[in-house]
């Protein structure tokens, strides 16, 4: 997915200015920067949440803001998945039936997927008997549960210890390297940057690399 000469103002300020990204298939990325930068932005225009001012965003060789809103709409349910800082469980269903109730493909193994993220014994448990960590790796099984091509996560360890935070991004990295999916990562935490293949900063609304 390639983002090109994006820039996008709020009420007469520019917030986005000039933003050009590419993610590679099988690549995890984390951007950071102070609140405020434009962060947010730039993942809801990632997420086909907000469109820009200008600029390219493309997936697939297509630009999305070429599509309809309902195109663009079956693009972000099939390609995108979303993990936030709070996992947002439906509080009445069990951890099988999160996915169950999202899950388009029904040969797709939601059971074998929760398995691979460890959480076997937590199948048939509600949210509420879940920690922390459990919950935020069913968001993870969640995001992932329909293959989708892009995984934005904003601050998916803000809420999580540092070991349970681990394991969460551990498991991102691992979507991207072992699936071949693009993986951003919106972080404060630089605890968690080295599982990442490059770190770039939004500073006042422009873009750049810190390290690869």
């Amino acid at each position: 997915m390639r983002l090109e000469h994006v820039s996008h103002q709020f009420d007469g300020q520019l917030v986005l200015n000039d933003i050009n990204l590419h993610v590679s298939p099988g690549e995890c990325i984390a951007i950071v920067g102070p609140s405020g930068s434009g962060k947010s932005t730039l993942l809801y225009i990632l997420g086909l949440l907000r469109k820009p001012d200008q600029g390219t965003f493309s997936m697939n060789e297509q630009d999305v803001f070429d599509l309809d809103e309902e195109k663009r709409r079956l693009l972000r349910l099939h390609e995108v998945g979303f993990v936030f800082q709070q996992a947002h469980l439906i509080p009445y269903l069990t951890v099988l039936e999160q996915l169950d109730l999202i899950q388009e493909n029904k040969d797709a193994d939601a059971k074998q997927l929760l398995v691979k993220l460890g959480l076997e014994h937590r199948l048939h448990h509600l949210p509420t008997t879940l920690s922390g960590g459990e919950k935020q790796r069913v968001a993870v099984a969640r995001a992932l549960i329909n293959s989708p091509q892009l995984i934005l996560a904003d601050e998916p360890t803000a809420s999580l210890d540092y070991e349970n935070g681990r394991r969460v991004m551990e498991l991102l990295s691992q979507q991207a390297h072992r699936e071949g999916r693009s993986v951003v990562v919106i972080t404060h935490d630089e605890r968690m940057l080295d599982v990442c293949d490059r770190v770039l900063r939004v500073i006042d609304g422009t873009l750049t690399e810190v390290n690869s």
